[in-house]
């Protein structure tokens, strides 16, 4: 394989390198259409998930909602452990039947430990079952460090998670129930004749913001997973390990209007663009032209000093027949600071063997005379 090495595009540069950090222990932030990693800090550390444990709760419950007889209007019964759960509640009554829809309002506005329990039981047959569900799902979803015991998030040892792995239910979520999902942005609910509101502040103070949980506990410290929407771009960050809820507000605040000031998603390159036109051996055109299957879009940050720079390689020269669709090489593209690209160029056209007859004669011609790849 030839490499030939250009200059794809340049990039707003900065005149400073601007490291960004965050007070926070954990910490990531994603593009949610790409799922690139803008930031990172012990994104994959170990630690309590506390309520936002309840986010993989409401995904189990919201995937029942879509692919089974289940109903918002179905109603559960109140067992004793659920109504004798501590930290936060809904305020539910012993032996009382409550709607999935006013449980999940409980557990994603109020926080209710109870109604998660509650869930957990009238869905799983026991908490404990329904954990082992909650497992299948963080399996399937890709969230290698993390394991569940309870619905609610309540201290345990043998219950973790990441950060990261907590962004991946995150935009799985928003991702596979859009019309369910706006049950995150309710700013408040009542129930039991108790009203409290949203423990998501960003809902009330940042823009787009509409979702998704907090979390506490004495352990893993004030905690939040949270997505925005602004202009048609969805960022979405999970912190823990804050000292406060003031400082939670404040750092997951600063990383989100960090994400969206700062940083750009771009295209790369188009769908259907041309890389290369390349010489053709023995085929009935001399040439074919290498093009993209697929936009490339990358998110790149305004104060990140930086180059892109593009590579491709490819066989020299290209045998007929060709396949419209075929793969004849790589484009590498390199961002300082990022996993580089590797992107299949593929033919934009068939292009069929010539005439036998006519294969000597090329044969020699190409011999005599030779063929150049040109730089480019």
């Amino acid at each position: 394989m030839r490499i030939i090495t250009f200059f794809l595009l340049t990039i707003f540069i900065s005149q400073t390198l601007k490291a960004i950090d965050t007070k926070a222990e954990q910490a990531i932030v994603v593009e949610y259409g790409t799922n690139e990693i803008l930031f990172e800090k012990n994104a994959d550390q170990i630690m309590p998930p506390a309520s936002m444990t309840k986010i993989m709760t409401v995904y189990a419950v919201f995937d029942r909602l879509e692919k089974t007889d289940v109903s918002l209007d179905d109603l559960c019964k109140v067992s004793a452990k659920a109504y004798k759960m501590g930290g936060s509640r809904t305020f539910l009554e012993i032996d009382d039947y409550v709607s999935i829809d006013d449980l999940l309002k409980g557990v994603i506005i109020q926080s209710g430990n109870d109604a998660s329990v509650v869930l957990a039981e009238c869905l799983g047959g026991s908490e404990k079952d329904f954990a082992k569900i909650m497992n299948s799902y963080a399996k399937k979803l890709g969230m290698i460090n993390t394991n569940f015991v309870n619905s609610s998030g309540w201290p345990d040892e043998s219950h973790y998670s990441t950060v990261q792995d907590l962004a991946i239910l995150s935009n799985y979520l928003i991702k596979d129930f859009p019309k369910l999902y706006t049950y995150f942005k309710i700013k408040e609910f009542s129930y039991n004749e108790i009203n409290q509101p949203n423990r998501n502040k960003l809902l009330a103070n940042e823009n787009g913001a509409d979702g998704l949980k907090t979390g506490y506990t004495k352990k893993s410290g004030w905690g939040i997973a949270v997505s925005a929407l602004r202009n048609g771009r969805r960022i979405t960050l999970v912190i823990n390990g804050t000292n406060s809820s003031r400082s939670r507000l404040n750092e997951s605040s600063f990383l989100l209007n960090w994400a969206f000031n700062q940083t750009s998603q771009i295209k790369l390159v188009s769908k259907g663009q041309l890389i290369k036109n390349v010489d053709v051996w023995l085929g009935k055109k001399s040439s074919i032209n290498l093009v993209i299957e697929d936009d490339i879009l990358s998110t790149v940050s305004f104060d990140q000093l930086q180059l892109i720079e593009t590579s491709i390689s490819y066989s020299k020269p290209i045998n007929a027949p060709i396949k419209k669709g075929e793969q004849l090489g790589i484009m590498e593209i390199k961002i300082s600071g990022k996993k580089n690209l590797v992107i299949p160029m593929v033919a934009e056209s068939d292009v069929n063997e010539t005439n036998p007859f006519f294969k000597l004669f090329a044969a020699i011609k190409y011999l005599i005379f030779g063929t150049s790849l040109d730089e480019i």
